[in-house]
């Protein structure tokens, strides 16, 4: 089997990247980490320009840090939004994501999956970004404020989420994760390879999930309460799925784009409204990994009674209408799925790659 560094370089290779494979998400974790490491120290020679002190420790300490164990979300965190404020050149805005980023450093691995409840800066930098505006992107950080500010702009009253609820859901999450180890071993070992924590968000964080490269590793989940045992388990496997495909294209699109008009607008496979094309890749390639894993995972079927939409009619439903029934959500993701091939061949500019990779999702699916 080729090295992840000659997939990576073979064009033809990366028909084989759409599914998951034994070592896959490791390599390409290890491989964007090493990158990373090599980016933080540009960063802080560039920081040591302007400001008085030296860098010293901090550029022992990255030259310490080990690619091939997972490097914990709040690093990548600390790395983005001090490289946000660089690009603003608000001196006093780097001065303080450079002593966040020293505080990461110290501890910056997460080798065991974690759930967390509590209130951090990630967690606020999510909730602000979905509350600036109606059609906001929840899978992009807003690092424009502190944390305080950003505490105030949220209300102030952002709660960690109640311990009953975070063992309900650690309970569901490490279900999922038993599921998928026993049903799907290559998926199993892609999450345990790029997925590290579940941050659980509170009631009025509007978005049932979210997920973003600025913090890889972490996906944010609003818990489901009032729920039955059977729904709970389903919501988790969804949830854990669909944003864990978001970390892996993630982390693909930065070792090639895919596409070349990322940012112009299609209509999307997931939403009512105009996206940018490279939103829409990643609803297409979501839709696929969950069409996926639910061929896998025949316990969530429920109740055999259980009656679920036809595929035309649940290919009208808002993704967010859709009901936590196992059948409807197969139907819908298979004709969305569709939807989102025909979309991206009308108006996605792809690279070579991308073009392979677009086409193995295609083939995939035709051949289960």
């Amino acid at each position: 089997m080729k090295t992840i560094s000659e997939t990576l370089q073979d064009h033809s290779e990366w028909r084989e990247l759409a599914l998951p494979r034994p070592g896959s998400g490791r390599a390409l974790r290890i491989e964007l980490q090493r990158r990373l490491k090599d980016s933080l120290f540009k960063v802080l020679q560039e920081i040591e320009r302007v400001i008085p002190e030296p860098l010293t420790q901090e550029h022992a300490v990255v030259e310490a840090l080990d690619p091939s164990r997972k490097y914990a979300p709040d690093l990548y965190f600390a790395y983005f939004s001090l490289l946000e404020s660089m690009a603003r050149s608000d001196a006093l805005a780097v001065v303080q994501r450079c002593k966040a980023l020293r505080d990461c450093l110290n501890a910056p691995y997460c080798d065991e999956f974690e759930i967390r409840q509590g209130v951090d800066d990630i967690t606020l930098s999510f909730t602000r970004a979905r509350n600036n505006a109606a059609e906001s992107d929840v899978n992009r950080a807003d690092f424009s404020t502190s944390g305080l500010e950003r505490r105030a702009q949220t209300g102030g009253d952002f709660s960690a989420v109640d311990p009953s609820v975070a063992q309900t859901a650690g309970r569901h999450c490490a279900a999922t994760k038993t599921l998928i180890a026993a049903r799907y071993p290559d998926l199993a070992d892609e999450l345990d390879s790029i997925v590290s924590v579940v941050q659980l968000m509170p009631p009025s964080f509007s978005a049932e999930a979210a997920s973003s490269l600025s913090s890889f590793g972490m996906i944010l989940v609003r818990p489901l309460q009032h729920a039955s045992e059977q729904h709970q388990r389903l919501f988790y496997f969804d949830r854990l799925v669909h944003e864990a495909s978001h970390l892996y294209l993630n982390l693909l699109m930065t070792f090639d784009p895919l596409v070349t008009n990322g940012s112009a607008l299609a209509p999307s496979p997931a939403r009512q409204t105009l996206r940018p094309v490279k939103g829409v890749l990643h609803a297409h390639f979501v839709f696929f990994r969950l069409l996926y894993a639910y061929r896998s995972a025949p316990e969530l079927e429920g109740d055999a009674h259980e009656r679920g939409r036809s595929a035309e009619s649940a290919a009208h439903l808002p993704i967010g209408a859709l009901p936590l029934s196992f059948h409807t959500r197969q139907a819908a993701y298979a004709a969305r799925f569709m939807q989102g091939d025909a979309i991206l061949r009308s108006h996605a500019e792809f690279t070579e790659r991308g073009r392979i990779f677009l086409e193995s999702m295609k083939e995939a699916v035709q051949h289960v």
